[in-house]
């Protein structure tokens, strides 16, 4: 039977010892020639299996499919693989047509269209497992976001008049950028005299400083609640 290896890293992974890309590769073509499995070809990439849009596993994926006899997908562990049902769905659907069989090395689990429930369910779990600590990084995300915004700190780009920078310390911060704070300021002068729509203040930023800023940009500016001490985030607002 002819393989396809397939071996992953993602950002995670790059300080694990063992989990390189070469260490998965050599275990992989190691398990092949013990099971007399004709390489066909290997996969590797440096991508967040969590992405919408997998390029290089959507080509493992049609090679199977436009394959004439059975593959076997070699893979290091299921995490490696998946981290959601969705790639399940079309895993398992090459699998019930005897179009693939997916040998997971580290779980030491062949699944193909004999497997039974057992070890069907054995890779269900796995994949659980690989999505459970998926959704445990973002909380982990959104609780660091949550933190910062309670700090103080402006998480992103900073907005117009500012600049980023980075502190002696690692940290992030913000501070006015010397030039287009200024610009931040007359337009805030301008409008408050009344005496200037958004469209006349858009005149005056071409004609007297050459910024060419479109009507819903210059609206945005002037409903931006950063301007006067407030960060908004996801319709919340917080001190800076």
């Amino acid at each position: 039977m002819k393989a396809i290896i397939l071996a992953r890293v993602s950002t995670e992974d790059h300080l694990k010892e063992g989990q390189s890309i070469p260490a998965q590769l050599s275990r992989a073509r190691d398990y092949c020639q013990r099971k007399e499995l004709a390489v066909k070809s290997e996969y590797q990439f440096d991508e967040s299996s969590t992405k919408d849009q997998r390029e290089k596993f959507e080509k493992v994926i049609q090679e199977i499919k436009d394959s004439k006899e059975k593959i076997a997908l070699i893979v290091e562990t299921i995490d490696r693989l998946q981290r959601s049902f969705k790639e399940s769905v079309l895993l398992d659907d090459l699998r019930k047509q005897d179009k693939v069989e997916i040998h997971f090395l580290r779980e030491n689990l062949v699944i193909s269209v004999t497997s039974n429930s057992s070890d069907l369910l054995r890779w269900d779990m796995g994949v659980m497992f690989a999505r459970s600590y998926v959704l445990q990084l973002s909380d982990n995300v959104k609780r660091s976001i949550e933190q910062k915004l309670k700090n103080g700190e402006w998480i992103g780009k900073a907005p117009y008049g500012y600049s980023n920078i980075s502190l002696d310390d690692g940290k992030k911060d913000i501070v006015p950028d010397e030039y287009k704070s200024k610009i931040v300021i007359k337009m805030y002068e301008w409008y408050s005299t009344g005496a200037f729509s958004i469209r006349l203040i858009k005149g005056k930023l071409k004609s007297d400083y050459n910024i060419a800023f479109s009507n819903g940009y210059i609206d945005f500016i002037l409903k931006q609640p950063f301007y006067y001490g407030e960060m908004l985030s996801k319709g919340k607002l917080y001190p800076h």
